[in-house]
C-alpha cells in the first residue's frame, strides 16, 4: 500500500500518521482492506457501528433507496457533506473509505477541511454564538456543531443535515452562523479507482459524494485512537494550523438555554 498526501507525495507509515494528525487527510493507493487494518492496528481500535460487517468495517454498495430508513449512503444517490456519527457524543476519530470498484459515471468523493469553515466564521466574527448552533437529532442531546475540546487548544466539527440530524440555531443571535453552515465552501472532488481511497480525521474533515451509476463498491473503516497513543487527542479534536487568527472567545462549547424571548422562530426551548 502507498500512503500519499493529496498532492501525491509518498509517505512512510510514521510520516503518514503525523500528516493525518496535522492536515486531516491521507490518500491510499494500491491498498487492500488488510493493508489499511495493518496501518491502523498499532495506534487505533475499531469503532463499532450498527451497520458493520466486521468490527469497524462496513461494505458499502448500491441498494434501492427506502424512504424513512436513512440509507442514502448505501444507494447511488449523492451524499451531502457530513461527519460520521455526528449525532452521538463519541464519534469515530478516523474514517476511511477504500474503493474496490469504481463507478461507471460520477461518484466522486467530496472532502472539505473544517478549518475553512472555522476561518470563515472567524472572519465574520460569528463564533461567540457557536455554542448555540446545535445538531437536533431525535433521542439525542443537543451537540454544538463547532466546539473547542480540551481547554481552548482543540477544535471540533460535527455536522450533518438530513433526516437523522440537522443543525439548528437555538437563539436568534446564532442564526448568522447557521446561515453560514447552510452555505458551506465548495469541497474538493476526487475520482478514486479500485484500490484507492482516503483516511480522514472525522472531527475535522467533512466528506460526501456525488451521485453515480454503475457498480461502485467501497469499504468504510471507522476507528478510535487508542488512549496510549501520542495521537489520542484526535479523539477530542484538532489543532488549528499555525497562523490562524485566534477567536476572541474560547468558551464556545457551552450550550446556553435560551430565554423564550430570544428563541429562534420555531426552535425548541
Amino acid at each position: 500500500m502507498r500512503l500519499l498526501t493529496p498532492a501525491g507525495r509518498r509517505l512512510s507509515a510514521s510520516e503518514a500518521v503525523e500528516r493525518l494528525a496535522k492536515s486531516g487527510v491521507l490518500f491510499l493507493d494500491q491498498a487492500t482492506v488488510a493493508d489499511v487494518r495493518s496501518f491502523l492496528r498499532d495506534w487505533t481500535e475499531p469503532y463499532r457501528h450498527p451497520h458493520e460487517n466486521s468490527p469497524g468495517i462496513t461494505v458499502i454498495h448500491s441498494t434501492p433507496f427506502r424512504d424513512g430508513e436513512n440509507n442514502a449512503g448505501f444507494t447511488s444517490r449523492s451524499l451531502p457533506l457530513h461527519t460520521d456519527r455526528a449525532h452521538v457524543a463519541a464519534q469515530p476519530a478516523i474514517v476511511g473509505c477504500l474503493y474496490t470498484a469504481q463507478a461507471r459515471t460520477g461518484g466522486e468523493s467530496l472532502l472539505l477541511d473544517g478549518v475553512r469553515v472555522i476561518k470563515a466564521a472567524m472572519e465574520r466574527r460569528l463564533l461567540a454564538d457557536a455554542g448555540n448552533v446545535v445538531l437536533l437529532a431525535p433521542g439525542h442531546p443537543w451537540l454544538p456543531v463547532i466546539t473547542t475540546g480540551r481547554g481552548s487548544a482543540l477544535w471540533r466539527i460535527r455536522y450533518r443535515s438530513d433526516a437523522l440530524a440537522r443543525p439548528h440555531a437555538a437563539t436568534v443571535r446564532a442564526k448568522p452562523l447557521l446561515n453560514l453552515l447552510h452555505e458551506l465552501p465548495p469541497p474538493d472532488g476526487y475520482a478514486f479507482a479500485g484500490g484507492q481511497g482516503y483516511l480522514i480525521h472525522n472531527l475535522r474533515v467533512l466528506h460526501g459524494r456525488r451521485a453515480f451509476s454503475g457498480d461502485r463498491r467501497a469499504v468504510r473503516v471507522l476507528a478510535t485512537v487508542t488512549r496510549s497513543s501520542g495521537y489520542a487527542y484526535l479523539n477530542e479534536g484538532f489543532h488549528l494550523p499555525a497562523g490562524t487568527p485566534a477567536t476572541s472567545r474560547t468558551d464556545i462549547a457551552r450550550v446556553e438555554t435560551p430565554h423564550p424571548a430570544d428563541r429562534a422562530d420555531g426552535g425548541p426551548a
